[in-house]
């Protein structure tokens, strides 16, 4: 596939298509996206990708990654788990972030794309592009339908967080987290129905901050209550961790009078002065998985598109306890 080809469907002339395909700002982004689109429907993309990937074997190749953020420590940590699967087969990487726009993301594919920079991409994200198919794509999301992916359950290590604390007495289970993690809540909400465990409102807890911040200002509205729950599960270990401190400066015994859960299985949460339960999701073995299967696509040009849901495991360390006995 040409220049001349694609820019005879485009009514434009081979320089202008090489500039377009180049990211040069002399044509307009509207003509760029025109042409972009008419060399992804004639297949430019794929066949370059292929004239390089017969080279790829003897050279090193590049995976980009791309996630919405780095500051956290559940996305640093994958991406470092990632970097290391990848170099160990002799490759490179890029890391982009979309800080969550979704707008900025189509972008980076877009371009990681039309300028070939990448022999693949993994993405961590719930918003994996639908277009853009010409480069192999491997997702770390359970949403994902189009391309590749490896995750971790949410209803399933939900459920089996929810069922722990049932277990242990609770029924007052309140939910901490971010409008960013609205898949978890509709999980949790989801299980506390199946279980037949109430979920009143006053118990969800989604707060427009991120992290620690979380944590705090939501042990300051419990605190606001006339009654606690007896048991809390938060959207990440961050978010429990800072609950802890707070409950604690408050005076309230944990897991005494409230226990609380985390997800992520952060480092720190083993080490915490009250070691934190949490569920583990295995960031590592997904990385694994995911460049794998990435690999076959690149190297194998494998066609089958696949979804691969990896078991977790529930931690049960001193932050929860036996529902607290009512006093006589």
């Amino acid at each position: 596939m040409t220049y001349k080809k694609i820019g005879q469907i485009a009514h434009v002339s081979p320089s202008t298509v090489c500039k377009a395909l180049s990211g040069s700002k002399e044509v307009s982004a509207e003509l760029t996206q025109e042409i972009i689109r008419i060399a992804e429907e004639l297949g430019y993309f794929e066949q370059k990708r292929k004239r390089k990937n017969e080279y790829a074997k003897s050279d090193m190749i590049t995976i980009a990654l791309i996630c919405p953020e780095i500051i956290s420590v559940f996305y640093a940590g994958i991406i470092t788990s990632l970097k290391k699967e990848i170099e160990q087969r002799g490759g490179l990487t890029s890391v982009y972030v979309y800080d969550f726009d979704e707008k900025k993301l189509d972008k980076i594919v877009e371009q990681i794309t039309v300028r070939n920079v990448a022999d693949g991409i993994v993405m961590l994200s719930a918003n994996c592009p639908k277009q853009h198919q010409s480069i192999p794509i491997v997702c770390l999301h359970e949403k994902e339908l189009v391309h590749d992916s490896v995750f971790c359950d949410t209803k399933a290590y939900m459920s089996d967080m929810v069922g722990y604390l049932k277990e242990l007495g609770h029924t007052d289970i309140a939910f901490v987290g971010e409008p960013k993690t609205e898949g978890k809540l509709k999980a949790f909400k989801t299980v506390m129905q199946t279980m037949q465990i109430p979920c009143p409102p006053e118990n969800l807890y989604v707060l427009n901050e991120r992290f620690e911040q979380i944590g705090y200002q939501a042990v300051e509205q419990m605190m606001k209550r006339n009654t606690l729950p007896t048991a809390v599960i938060c959207a990440y270990d961050e978010v429990a961790l800072a609950m802890i401190h707070s409950f604690t400066g408050y005076g309230v015994r944990i897991p005494e009078q409230v226990s609380i859960m985390g997800i992520n299985d952060i480092p720190m949460a083993a080490y915490a002065q009250i070691p934190l339960s949490t569920v583990c999701i295995f960031q590592k073995e997904q990385a694994a998985i995911a460049i794998n299967m990435l690999y076959d696509k690149i190297f194998e040009n494998a066609q089958i598109t696949q979804h691969v849901s990896i078991a977790h495991r529930l931690i049960a360390r001193n932050s929860t306890g036996p529902v607290p006995q009512k006093e006589k």
